[in-house]
């Protein structure tokens, strides 16, 4: 189980559209993230932030809810699985079976392509590692020949580097790269994709902020949902009231902090 610490607005957000948002690398809390990351993948990257540490941590209570919030209990496998055959599905394709947490209609859109190695254990979720070093370690991960080009040598470990400052989150991240591309219609042929991919993406810039994935109806079904020292009564009845109406069997719990925390004032 894997447990993530946000707001009751989010938590509302996520049961009514069952879907969980990734959002772009270059928008999150760590500015300094980005360092080290090549320009067209600086805004290619999206990811949704966990932590498989179960013990309530105090720092994640107060930074992400402010204590009147809530911490989200889910699966690591929470999401949808679909099979996605080798072969050409139109100017692009698949050359091994793959299980994606996306349908077909999102892996390519007409707005970006998703390159994850989903058939690699670690293609999709990987455990955030801290160092003091986050910079090379990013550095490390591609080599750029005398033209410019840039050869990715380990995509998945790329945006899994943090300063070790931020070690208290205990982050483990699901992420997805997307590199944007004009729509689908542009491509004339299967032959020339993957060489339009490089070109294209240099130029070409992602508008996208944020993608959206479906969340597994049974694993939404059977959340659970622990509630911030701070939360109020009222904050109860809303949120048992979205577990009522959006799961089966959703559960709520209050905080182990209750008897050994109090807010200062």
């Amino acid at each position: 189980m894997i447990h993530h610490y946000t707001s009751i607005k989010s938590l509302a957000l996520i049961l009514k559209s069952k879907k969980l948002r990734f959002s772009r690398i270059d928008g999150l809390d760590d500015i300094k993230e980005i360092e080290g990351i090549p320009e067209k993948f600086k805004r290619s990257a999206f990811v949704s932030c966990w932590t498989d540490y179960n013990k309530e941590d105090i720092s994640l209570w107060s930074l992400y809810t402010h204590m009147n919030g809530v911490r989200i209990t889910l699966p690591q496998d929470m999401f949808n699985k679909y099979l996605i055959l080798a072969g050409d599905y139109g100017n692009w394709g698949f050359t091994q079976d793959t299980t994606t947490p996306l349908p077909i209609d999102k892996i390519r859109t007409d707005e970006y392509i998703v390159l994850n190695p989903f058939w690699l254990e670690d293609g999709f979720y990987k455990k955030v590692i801290y160092t003091d070093l986050p910079y090379d370690k990013r550095k490390n991960c591609y080599d750029v020949d005398d033209s410019g080009n840039i050869n990715i040598k380990s995509i998945q470990n790329l945006f899994i580097y943090k300063d070790s400052i931020w070690e208290f989150q205990k982050e483990s991240r699901f992420y997805l790269i997307a590199v944007p591309l004009p729509p689908i219609k542009h491509f004339k042929d299967r032959e020339t994709q993957m060489l339009e991919i490089r070109s294209l993406a240099d130029d070409f810039d992602n508008n996208v902020t944020y993608i959206d994935v479906d969340i597994n109806k049974n694993a939404l079904d059977n959340i659970t949902v622990r509630l911030g020292t701070a939360c109020t009564y009222a904050d109860r009845i809303i949120v048992e009231s979205l577990i009522s109406k959006y799961t089966s069997k959703g559960k709520i719990e209050d905080s182990n902090l209750m008897s050994s925390y109090r807010i200062k004032k």
